[in-house]
C-alpha cells in the first residue's frame, strides 16, 4: 500500500469512528459507554469532541434530531389530546386519573398559549 493510500484508509477509518461516537453520543451513551463499544481511550475520545468540526457536527445532528421529534410530537398531538380527553371524561376511571389527565391537558394548553404569546414560534 502507497503512502498516500495509508493515509486515505487513516482518514476513511477516523471519519467512521467519529460517525460511530457522533451516532452514540445522540443515543445518549455515556463516554465509558462510547470508550467500550469504539473501542477508544477515554484522552482519545476527548480529543474528538474537543474537535470543532465534530463539536458542530454534533450540534447540528442534535439539531436536527430535536426538529425530528418534535415534528412527530406535533403530528401525535390530536392523539395525545384526544388520549386526555377520553380519559378525564371516563366516568368509569378513578377520579385521581380523570383529575391528573384533565390537570395535564389544562398545563399544556396553558404553555402553548403563553409560548405562542412569547412572540418565539415553535421549533
Amino acid at each position: 500500500m502507497s503512502e498516500t493510500e495509508t493515509a486515505r484508509h487513516t482518514l476513511l477509518q477516523s471519519c467512521a469512528r467519529e460517525g460511530r461516537i457522533l451516532s452514540l453520543l445522540l443515543a445518549g451513551r455515556t463516554l465509558t459507554e462510547i470508550c467500550a463499544a469504539i473501542p477508544i481511550s477515554r484522552s482519545a475520545l476527548w480529543r474528538v469532541r474537543s474537535k470543532p468540526e465534530f463539536e458542530a457536527a454534533f450540534k447540528a445532528a442534535r439539531t436536527e434530531l430535536l426538529g425530528a421529534v418534535i415534528d412527530k410530537l406535533r403530528s401525535d398531538a390530536s392523539d395525545f389530546a384526544d388520549t386526555l380527553h377520553t380519559l378525564a371524561t371516563d366516568q368509569k376511571a378513578r377520579g385521581s386519573d380523570r383529575v391528573l389527565a384533565a390537570r395535564h391537558g389544562l398545563d399544556l394548553l396553558l404553555r402553548g398559549w403563553e409560548h405562542g404569546n412569547s412572540g418565539n414560534n415553535p421549533v
